[in-house]
C-alpha cells in the first residue's frame, strides 16, 4: 500500500508516468511492521545480538519508523568487541545478483549516541554503508578485498540534529551519494569512479548493523533498494515525494494515556468514596462522626443489630458486616485441647488449639478456626447468612488467610480433616515416583502427623523448629493455601445463592505493601477488595509504602482501603493524600486499631475533624476529580508478582516517583492467584521496564509478553536503564515539579473531556508532626506542551482554601504553572 502512495506522490509532483521510477525490490516503511512492500515481497525479521538491546518501532516523520536506540553503543572500535544492538534481517536471492543498484533511506542518529563506524545497513560480503557528517562511506565487496568509497561533500552537519535522507547509487562506472532533509534541499555529496565489480554476493541484508558488532544507535525509515542505478532526476523524485508525504507525526496526547480499565473484579468502590469504620456497633458517637466526615461507606463493623444497620443505611451510607477466621469461637471450649471441641478449631501437632501471639490477651476462647473443618465452615456460613438477613451490603473477613497463614510460621493445622485433605491432595498432584522420593511409602494409609512423628518430629515445638527444611513442607503449604482459596470460592457461591438479586462484595484484611505468593497475593482473585492496616512502624510509613500499595492494587484491577496506624498527624495526612491521588481509598482515622501484643491491646485512635476534616471535605467537594480520572503513564514496570526478582520493587517504584516519571505496574501471578498479564496493558505503553525476567512468568503470560516484544511497538528496557534519558530521547517527559525533594506530582486524566487532574503531594513533614512543611511559589512545569493540547484553564485546588486560577506561562518547550503555596496536598485541574 505504501509503495503506491509514494509512486502516486511522484506522479502528482512531477507529472510523470508511474514508470518514471522503477518500483523498488525492497521497501521497508515500517507502518506494517517488517513487511517488505517492494516487488520481492516477504518480510524482514528482528535479530537480537545482545539481550535487552532489541530493535522496535517509534514515531518518525512519516509514521512508524525502526527504532534501534536500545543498542548499548554506536559503532565500535575493534573486531573483538562483543555483539551489541539488533537489526532487521531480510533475505532474498534476487539481491545476491545485484552489481548495480540504488539505496535510499532516512535516518537519524540518537542524540545520546557517541562513537563511530556504525552501519546504516550492510549485506554480507557485498555492501557496507556508514553514515558521515557530510555524506556516507560505502564499501563494496567481500572481507579485506572490499573497495571503499568516501562519498562526503563540503557540508558538515550533526547527524543527531534532524532526520536525513541518503541515496547511494552504484552504477557500472561510478558511485555517487546524495543527502537532503526536511527543510533542506537534496544535494550531491560526491561521485567517485568505481574501482571494482564485487557487489554481487550471497548474503543477508541487515538494517542497522554490520555483523552485530557495528550497531547504528538511532532510527531508520523508508529504506529502499532498487535493482538499477537511478539517475539524479529519479532520486530527486523519490526525495521530493518523501518530503511531500511527511506528516506532523504526533505522539499520543496526555489525555490519551489513561490506563485501560481492568475488568477483573465485579465490584469497585468509587474513588471518591469516604470509608469509615467503627469496629463495634455499640459506639453511639459513630453515626454523628461519620456524617461530619461525609462518609459514604461504613466498613468492618462487628455485630448484627438490625437497628444500627438500618440507621447507617438510612443516612445513605453503605454498610459492611464483619466475620473472621476465629468465627464461632464462642462455641469453643476454654481449655487448649482440641479433643472434645465441636467448633472446628485449628489443631497443632500436639492436638492443641492455636491462639495468635497478638491475641493472647483477647480472652479465654480466642482460638483460630480451620477452614477445612466442616464444623467451622458451618458456623462461619451460618454467621454470614445472619448478616445478610440483617441487611448488610457487604461483608469483611478479618484474620482471613486462616490455614494459609498458619502453615507459613510452623503453626499449621493437623486436624483429621487437614490430614485427610492433604492425603487426597498428594494423590492428585504427585506421581508414585515423586511420593517415594518424598518419603511417602503408602499413600492410601498416609497420615502426615504420624509420618512426622516417625521421622524425627515428635511434637509441635520440634515442627516449628524444623518445618522449613522438611521434605513435604512445600506440598503441605500448597495444600493449605489452596484450602483457603477453595473456602472463599465456596463462600462466594453461597452468597450468590442467598442473595441472587444483590451482589454482596467481600473484602479481607490485607494491604498490598509487598508482594509474596503465599501472603496477601494469594487472595486477590477470590475476594472483591482489600481493607488492611499500614505498617506498625512509622519508619516504614513512607511514600514508598503507599505509592506501591496503590499501584499494585491498580495493577490487579481492585479497590483497596488503607486502614492507618497513625504515628503522627502529618504522616497520616500525607498517606491519605497519596492514596487518594493514586486512585485508592483511606479510612477516616477514627476508632482505629493500633496494635496488640502479650501486654495487651493498645488504645484505639480517634482522630478529629481539626486534624483531617479539611482533606475529606476536599474529596467530598471534588468527587469528579477522583471518579472521572484515570492514572496516566506511557511507561510501565513489568513484574512477576509471585517472585518479583532481585531488589525491592517498591523501592524501584519510589525511585521512579522521585524522578517524576509517571508509570503503571503490570503484574502477573500464577502460583496461587491467577492474575494474567494483559495484552491491552502492554499495548498502552511505549516503554516497558522488565523488572522480572520473562521466563519467570507462566506459559500463558510468557506468550503475551513475547507477542508484545515481537510487535516492536513496546520498547523493553532493563531496570538498570537510565529512564530519564529514555524518556527524554522519546519526548516522554511529561512534567516536572520545581520544589524540594519529597514533593510529588501524580497525573490523572479524563480522555473524553480532555482534562487532567495533577495531584501534588508533599511528604516533607514539619517537626511538630501535625502538618507538612508549607512551601510557597512551587512551579509545576508541563513538558512537551503540544502533548497537553490547548490549555483553556488551570485551577489550583487545595483542602481548606479557595480555588486559585493559575496563570499559564507558555514557552516553546513547556508551560509553567506557579502554585502560590502547598502544604500537604493540592490538585491542578487542567481543562
Amino acid at each position: 500500500m505504501h509503495r503506491f502512495i509514494w509512486i502516486l506522490a511522484i506522479i502528482l509532483l512531477c507529472g510523470h508516468s508511474a514508470i518514471a521510477v522503477e518500483k523498488p525490490l525492497v521497501a521497508f516503511d515500517f507502518d506494517d511492521g517488517l513487511k517488505n512492500a517492494g516487488t520481492l515481497g516477504g518480510a524482514g525479521k528482528f535479530k537480537v545480538y545482545a539481550a535487552g538491546e532489541e530493535a522496535g518501532f517509534d514515531l518518525g516523520p512519516f509514521g512508524r519508523c525502526l527504532d534501534l536506540t536500545a543498542a548499548s553503543r554506536h559503532g565500535g572500535a575493534g573486531a573483538k568487541e562483543p555483539p551489541a544492538g539488533s537489526a532487521v534481517v531480510f533475505r532474498h536471492e534476487a539481491l545476491d545478483k545485484l552489481d548495480t543498484f540504488t539505496i535510499t533511506l532516512w535516518s537519524r542518529q540518537s542524540p545520546l549516541a557517541h562513537g563511530s563506524s556504525a552501519r546504516l545497513l550492510s549485506k554480507d560480503g557485498a555492501w557496507d554503508l556508514l553514515p558521515a557528517a557530510g555524506g556516507v562511506a560505502l564499501a563494496l565487496g567481500p572481507g579485506a578485498s572490499k573497495a571503499s568509497y568516501n562519498l562526503v561533500g563540503k557540508t558538515r552537519e550533526k547527524l543527531e540534529d534532524r532526520w536525513r535522507f541518503t541515496a547511494v547509487v552504484v552504477g557500472p562506472e561510478s558511485v555517487r551519494a546524495y543527502a537532503g532533509g526536511l527543510g533542506q534541499p537534496l544535494v550531491l555529496c560526491a561521485e567517485k569512479p568505481r574501482t571494482e565489480h564485487k557487489a554481487a554476493a550471497r548474503g543477508d541484508l541487515l538494517l542497522g548493523t554490520f555483523g552485530g558488532i557495528r550497531p547504528f544507535n538511532g532510527w531508520l525509515d523508508r529504506v529502499r533498494v532498487f535493482g538499477e542505478a537511478l539517475d539524479e532526476k529519479a532520486v530527486r523524485e523519490i526525495f521530493d515525494a518523501d518530503v511531500a508525504s511527511a506528516k506532523q507525526t504526533k505522539p499520543p496526547q496526555v489525555f490519551d494515556l489513561a490506563r485501560p480499565a481492568a475488568k477483573t473484579h465485579r465490584f469497585q468502590l468509587k474513588r471518591s468514596d469516604i470509608p469509615f469504620s467503627t469496629r463495634w456497633q455499640k459506639n453511639k458517637q459513630a453515626p454523628a462522626i461519620m456524617e461530619s466526615f461525609h462518609t459514604t461507606q461504613c466498613l468492618w463493623v462487628y455485630g448484627t443489630q438490625t437497628n444500627f444497620i438500618q440507621q447507617i443505611k438510612g443516612m445513605g451510607i453503605g454498610y459492611q458486616g464483619t466475620l473472621n477466621g476465629l468465627q464461632g469461637q464462642e462455641h469453643s471450649t476454654t481449655n487448649r485441647f482440641a479433643r472434645g471441641d465441636s467448633s472446628g478449631r485449628h489443631e497443632d501437632l500436639d492436638g492443641n488449639k492455636n491462639t495468635p501471639h497478638w491475641m493472647v490477651t483477647f480472652g479465654p476462647k480466642t482460638f483460630t478456626g480451620c477452614c477445612n473443618h466442616p464444623a467451622f465452615r458451618k458456623l462461619f456460613f451460618e454467621a454470614a447468612k445472619r448478616h445478610l438477613d440483617a441487611g448488610v451490603d457487604m461483608l469483611h473477613v478479618d484474620d482471613w488467610a486462616m490455614n494459609a497463614s498458619w502453615v507459613l510460621n510452623g503453626a499449621a493445622c493437623f486436624c483429621e480433616h487437614c490430614r485427610a485433605g492433604f492425603r487426597e491432595w498428594l494423590q492428585k498432584h504427585c506421581t508414585p515416583e515423586a511420593l517415594h522420593k518424598l518419603g511417602v511409602a503408602d499413600i492410601a494409609t498416609f497420615d502426615y502427623r504420624e509420618h512426622l512423628k516417625r521421622n524425627g518430629v515428635p511434637d509441635a515445638a520440634a515442627y516449628k523448629e524444623k518445618f522449613r527444611e522438611l521434605p513435604l513442607t512445600p506440598q503441605f503449604t500448597d495444600f493449605q493455601v489452596e484450602s483457603m482459596r477453595t473456602f472463599f470460592r465456596e463462600f462466594r457461591k453461597r452468597l450468590d445463592e442467598w442473595s441472587p438479586k444483590q451482589y454482596i462484595p467481600v473484602s479481607v484484611n490485607a494491604l498490598l505493601i509487598n508482594l509474596h505468593a503465599h501472603h496477601n497475593l494469594c487472595g486477590v482473585d477470590v475476594v472483591d477488595f482489600f481493607t488492611g492496616e499500614s505498617s506498625q512502624n512509622s519508619d516504614y510509613q513512607t511514600e514508598a509504602e503507599y505509592v506501591f500499595a496503590a499501584k499494585a492494587a491498580e495493577a490487579f484491577g481492585m479497590s483497596q482501603v488503607v486502614s492507618p496506624i497513625p504515628r503522627s498527624t502529618a504522616r497520616t495526612r500525607a498517606a491519605l493524600a497519596t492514596t487518594y491521588a493514586l486512585g485508592q481509598l483511606h479510612l477516616v482515622p477514627w476508632d482505629i486499631y493500633m496494635g496488640s501484643d502479650a501486654t495487651g491491646i493498645q488504645p484505639r485512635y480517634f482522630g478529629t475533624r481539626e486534624q483531617y476534616g479539611d482533606l475529606y471535605d476536599f474529596i467530598h467537594e471534588h468527587k469528579a476529580l477522583f471518579d472521572d480520572h484515570e492514572s496516566a503513564a506511557e511507561i510501565a514496570v513489568l513484574a512477576n508478582a509471585d517472585a518479583p526478582g532481585k531488589g525491592s520493587l517498591s523501592q524501584f517504584c519510589k525511585h521512579l516517583t522521585r524522578q517524576q516519571i509517571p508509570f503503571h505496574l503490570i503484574l502477573g501471578a500464577s502460583q496461587y492467584a491467577r492474575v494474567p498479564v494483559r495484552a491491552a496493558d502492554l499495548r498502552a505503553v511505549r516503554v516497558l521496564v522488565e523488572f522480572s525476567a520473562a521466563d519467570s512468568f507462566c506459559d500463558e503470560d510468557r506468550k503475551t509478553i513475547r507477542a508484545a516484544r515481537e510487535s516492536g511497538t513496546v520498547r523493553f528496557v532493563p531496570p538498570t536503564a537510565d529512564l530519564t534519558a529514555v524518556t527524554k530521547l522519546r519526548g516522554m517527559e511529561l512534567l516536572r515539579v520545581e520544589a524540594p525533594e519529597g514533593v510529588y506530582a501524580f497525573p490523572r486524566v479524563n480522555r473524553a473531556k480532555c482534562s487532567a487532574a495533577i495531584h501534588v503531594v508533599n511528604w516533607n513533614l514539619a517537626a511538630n508532626g501535625e502538618r507538612a512543611e508549607l512551601y510557597r511559589n512551587v512551579t509545576l512545569t508541563l513538558l512537551q506542551p503540544q502533548r497537553w493540547g490547548k490549555i483553556a484553564s488551570a485551577t489550583w485546588l487545595q483542602p481548606g482554601r479557595k480555588p486559585v486560577t493559575l496563570k499559564t506561562e507558555r514557552h516553546d518547550d513547556c508551560v509553567r504553572l506557579t502554585l502560590p503555596q502547598i502544604e500537604t496536598w493540592g490538585v491542578v485541574e487542567i481543562k
